[in-house]
């Protein structure tokens, strides 16, 4: 794990008086040893806690900021996160005591978030995107007669992955996403190539924008995908998705449950 130590900033400081050698010393370890504890990997982070003596002591926290670069979280790699979160409730009376920080309600967590190139080839190998992947290469197999073949491996995948199978190279462009996927050694499946753009839906999809894939040297509409939907999950509110050459970015919501 490589990070930098979490400590109070100037502002945080300042809206402690009187008892800001206690939170300092207490609160931000407690808090960076949480933090730590959701990530695989993490650098640079950065935390700044903003609330008075009396509301930090028990257990409410107005509002905290976090920074970080090259952070990983369930497999998915991410170059910059900033986010804030507020009306944070926690356990802070046992942790004067020694305790473990424990979250006590839920809250929102609103901020962006960097992808690149790298990120997302990276990513590709995470449970998250290996399912992804694999439901959408089961629907393009569905649709295209000249995906029997890649119907008949993916039949054959009880793991739902297609790893074994396959190497994937990512290339991000403007306002599109391409997806190689390059038969491993000795495996005698085609390649492929899929290009797509990508809208968010309701905040919880990724939908797939004019999907098409390369046949005879050529990229082709792949209008059976059209509207064909990553489901990220309940507690995820995205406002944005933009793509831009070699990287991803997305802002949004994320609700964080005890």
């Amino acid at each position: 794990m490589a990070d930098r130590p979490i400590s109070d900033t100037p502002a945080a400081n300042a809206s402690a008086q009187g008892g800001s050698r206690l939170i300092s010393r207490l609160l931000p370890p407690a808090v960076r040893l949480w933090l730590t504890s959701q990530v695989e990997h993490v650098e640079d982070l950065i935390f700044k806690l903003e609330g008075r003596d009396r509301q930090i002591l028990s257990g409410y926290i107005p509002r905290v900021e976090v920074a970080a670069r090259r952070a990983i979280y369930q497999g998915i790699h991410v170059s910059q996160i900033a986010v804030q979160a507020e009306e944070i409730r926690v356990n802070l009376g046992q942790v004067l005591r020694g305790k473990q920080l424990k979250l006590l309600a839920a809250f929102e967590v609103n901020g962006d978030l960097k992808l690149t190139e790298a990120d997302l080839n990276t990513s590709l190998n995470s449970s998250l995107l290996e399912e992804g992947l694999y439901n959408f290469l089961t629907q393009l197999a569905a649709a295209e007669p000249e995906a029997a073949v890649l119907k008949a491996m993916l039949a054959a995948c009880p793991d739902k992955t297609v790893h074994p199978y396959y190497d994937c190279d990512a290339k991000i462009e403007t306002g599109v996403v391409t997806l190689k996927m390059i038969p491993r050694a000795g495996e005698t499946l085609p390649p492929m190539t899929i290009a797509t753009g990508l809208a968010i839906i309701e905040g919880r999809y990724l939908q797939l924008q004019n999907p098409q894939w390369l046949a005879d040297g050529a990229f082709a509409p792949l209008p059976a995908l059209q509207g064909f939907q990553l489901d990220l999950g309940p507690e995820v509110d995205l406002k944005y998705c933009t793509l831009t050459p070699g990287q991803m970015s997305l802002a949004g919501m994320v609700r964080v449950w005890p």
